[in-house]
């Protein structure tokens, strides 16, 4: 019985000093998101840079590139298609380990795109009518997210993330809110 007891501490324990060892994982980390291209059709690519052990900064940016959200938004199944996304990031990590942490996020969000409003419009016998026009906005967004990363071989980092923001000068044209959520596949040099 006391060799097990023993055993046990003694895995525990070097589980333990495993998981708090510092690596040299290295500063930059590349990141590239799988959900957002297969759920969306939205081509994220990030950047992240290391600052310490719990501080992060990076800038990511969403793309779209879907036909079949283009030709939703020509048939009028959405009201607004979103174009790009360029967000800016802070993380702090919520764990001591390096190679698998929970972390907290505040993002800026500078997103353009394309929206549809009704308009009446009158013709030249002055008859009034409606129709659907399609018109560009612009707006910035600020935000927050949770999530958790990991490292295979101190190399290959996997981050799953999910958050909202809310845009700040939204006028009708732009949504109010956007989401931040994602499953990046980055390496870390």
């Amino acid at each position: 019985m006391k060799k097990i007891i023993f055993l046990f501490l003694f895995s525990f324990c070097l589980v333990s000093a495993q998981d708090n060892q510092k690596f040299d994982l290295g500063k930059n980390e590349l990141k590239f998101d799988v959900f957002s291209i297969v759920a969306f059709g939205k081509v994220h690519l990030s950047y992240e840079r290391f600052l310490s052990d719990d501080f992060s900064v990076g800038v990511s940016g969403n793309f779209n590139q879907s036909k079949s959200r283009e030709e939703d938004f020509e048939l009028g199944k959405n009201r607004t298609l979103e174009d790009y996304q360029i967000i800016p990031f802070v993380r702090y990590s919520l764990s001591k380990s390096q190679i698998r942490y929970y972390f907290i996020e505040v993002f800026v969000s500078s997103n353009q795109g394309k929206y549809r409003e009704l308009e009446r419009l009158v013709d030249e016998n002055n008859n009034g009518y409606y129709e659907a026009v399609q018109k560009d906005y612009s707006d910035f967004a600020i935000g927050g997210a949770i999530g958790h990363k990991f490292y295979i071989k101190e190399k290959l980092g996997i981050d799953i993330f999910v958050g909202m923001g809310k845009n700040l000068f939204s006028s009708g044209e732009s949504p109010d809110y956007i989401s931040r959520v994602g499953i990046n596949v980055g390496y870390r040099f």
